[in-house]
């Protein structure tokens, strides 16, 4: 039997090793990162979000500029009330067409929300969104002017209880809908939306 050559092998150090764990992350953060500065199709503004329709998943809208975020926080107090006011609307109807047909009751029901929205198409009127946002804010005022149509034409009913009445309301206050969740997104993007 011969005899081993002896050649050793030696380990760098535990502390050699870990610095040169740190150096190669700190490589790929900032790869990464230099990769998605550069990377391609970044929307420009709030604006171009806006008019790209209701946001794609995965979508990641640049943040908002100061005046844009200004006016968002403007007009949060002023959605919530709306969106509360849109699920009270939806609800009155459905009560009255599944269990409830006292057209009275959902009289009683509907008409305060004509004047919720009547007040707050008042406060959008009078705010001054950023001229990125102009759009969505127009179209956001003419949600308002459905969803006060809606109102007006769901008590209608109590005249001559035809349900055509909660038909025309209902396509009024979807199209309202849509317009106000695709300025949400540009807004509010986290914001919770019900299927």
């Amino acid at each position: 039997m011969g005899q081993e050559s002896g050649v050793a092998v030696k380990l760098p150090p535990v502390r050699t090793l870990l610095i040169a764990a740190i150096i190669a992350s700190l490589v790929a953060v900032v790869a990464l990162a230099v990769q998605r500065e550069f990377a391609a199709n970044k929307p420009p503004s709030a604006a171009a979000a806006f008019t790209a329709g209701i946001a794609l998943s995965g979508y990641d809208a640049p943040p908002l500029t100061a005046e844009e975020e200004a006016y968002a926080a403007a007009l949060w107090p002023i959605h919530s009330e709306v969106k509360l006011a849109a699920v009270r609307m939806i609800f009155a109807g459905l009560k009255y067409k599944t269990s409830d047909r006292d057209a009275g009751k959902l009289k009683s029901k509907v008409q305060p929300l004509t004047q919720t929205f009547v007040d707050a198409a008042r406060r959008v009127d009078r705010m001054r969104p950023p001229a990125s946002l102009q759009d969505a804010h127009d179209s956001y005022q003419q949600a308002l002017d459905l969803y006060t149509s809606a109102t007006r034409e769901m008590v209608r009913i109590v005249e001559d209880g035809n349900d055509e009445h909660l038909i025309l309301a209902q396509k009024r206050s979807e199209q309202a809908s849509l317009a106000i969740l695709k300025l949400s997104d540009v807004l509010w993007p986290g914001e919770y939306k019900p299927n």
